[in-house]
């Protein structure tokens, strides 16, 4: 069985902003707790910023992979 971390899902107000904002700090906390509950992947959403979506991924992305050591699933 594969876990999905999947709280890095811009419909939650408190993700929505941290991406808005570009906070490093508040993503990473937030995937390094799914990653050391066991989750094999962190989901990765930014649908809810509408326009900006691509940028806050070409942002999140990277730092995400460079910081976690386990995949991301991109859900767009």
């Amino acid at each position: 069985m594969l876990l999905i971390g999947e709280r890095l899902n811009s419909s939650r107000p408190v993700v929505l902003e941290a991406l808005r904002k570009r906070d490093e700090a508040y993503l990473l906390k937030e995937a390094r707790a799914q990653r050391d509950a066991g989750a094999h992947y962190i989901d990765v959403n930014a649908a809810a910023l509408l326009g900006d979506e691509a940028q806050a991924l070409r942002w999140a992305i990277p730092l995400l992979q460079r910081e976690l050591g386990i995949p991301l699933s991109i859900d767009t």
